[in-house]
């Protein structure tokens, strides 16, 4: 596989991105008491995934770019994440207030915030350079609270938010590929940065969580009003239909006119096979045929691939490589939901073991 399509494709699987863990604290396991590096650890985390969320919403504003927005809704479910493990072991919790850069004295986090905004007002290259930063961070301390516990449940959720950095880094070196911009690793070995962006087959996947029937539906981005995806899961054969209805990337010229529907709107498809949280599909656009008639048959043409991983049963990421949009468009990550909840409780009873 060539390096770019390793490395995003490899934007892999989310995140942003991010995964987390769907099983529920605590579901069908036992549950320890925690010694005082395992509670410090815990308590630390859920700050830090608070700090990446403030810095991305706030470079958002900055800049524009929903790259960081979109990695702030996966560190918000990744701060969900990290708040109902302290639940679970009745651990007060060291967020008191919400409010973007609040942080607790004991954390020092709040010097940090303002340092990395800092930074981030310099330029977009450098605010995708703080992205990367923040994520080999969590990284290396999620390294260190998985070696330092044997807890279970601990375990999953660490693992799962450990998959979310590695796709958030993936993510950032990706844009500031697209810029021309070489990636230099800031906090963990030069290898080891290298390692995770160039080969997505050693993502960990979401463990918590296994593709079934019940989410077949419609999804959409929030933030992208008239586009969205409709997918149809076949677990018989374990695979993936998925529609895609969004527009090009610049608007067409005034002089281009359609008898149906906008020259603008683009409808994508893409299907594959899917293994436990996540599905490789092949990408596909079609033309050449026409309204309500069948001749001439519609050309199918492989333009690019995605790889759509869920993180329960209500939210999921696509990750897409289309070679054709060129390297400003070329690849992203999409954080998708469900447009209603009506069939999240099935999703959720057919996902128990």
């Amino acid at each position: 596989m060539n390096r770019r399509l390793t490395s995003l494709l490899a934007l892999v699987a989310l995140a942003v991105s991010g995964a987390v863990w769907a099983g529920g604290p605590g579901v069908g396991q036992d549950i320890g008491i925690l010694d005082d590096a395992e509670t410090a650890a815990l308590v630390y985390m859920r700050e830090e995934e608070k700090l990446a969320r403030d810095v991305y919403l706030s470079l958002h504003e900055l800049w524009g770019s929903l790259v960081f927005v979109n990695i702030a809704d996966a560190e918000q479910r990744h701060m969900d994440t990290m708040g109902k493990m302290l639940d679970l072991y009745g651990i007060p919790d060291p967020v008191v207030s919400d409010a973007v850069g609040a942080f607790s004295a004991a954390s020092g986090l709040g010097t940090w915030y303002a340092e990395l905004m800092d930074r981030g007002n310099d330029s977009l290259v450098e605010a995708f350079r703080v992205g990367g930063y923040i994520e080999e961070m969590d990284i290396r301390d999620l390294q260190l609270a998985i070696a330092a516990t044997d807890e279970q449940p601990l375990l999953n959720a660490y693992t799962n938010l450990l998959a979310g950095s590695r796709n958030h880094l993936r993510a950032f070196v990706a844009h500031l590929t697209a810029l021309g911009v070489d990636y230099e690793a800031q906090v963990l070995e030069q290898a080891e940065v290298d390692a995770i962006v160039e080969d997505y087959s050693d993502v960990v996947p979401n463990e918590g969580f296994t593709i079934n029937a019940n989410l077949s539906d419609a999804w959409y981005y929030p933030e992208t009003d008239g586009q969205g995806f409709f997918l149809a899961v076949f677990p018989d054969q374990r695979k993936i239909l998925l529609a895609w209805f969004t527009y090009d990337t610049e608007l067409p010229g005034v002089e281009v006119t359609a008898n149906l529907g906008d020259p603008g709107q683009r409808w994508l498809t893409a299907q594959g096979s899917y293994a436990g949280a996540q599905a490789e599909l092949q990408l596909y656009s079609s033309g050449g045929g026409l309204f309500d008639r069948s001749p001439p048959v519609p050309v199918h043409e492989q333009i690019g691939s995605i790889l759509l991983q869920f993180e329960d049963c209500a939210n999921g990421t696509v990750f897409y490589d289309i070679p054709a949009l060129g390297e400003a468009y070329r690849t992203g990550l999409i954080p998708i939901r469900r447009v209603a909840l009506d069939n999240v409780t099935h999703c959720e009873r057919a996902d128990q073991p």
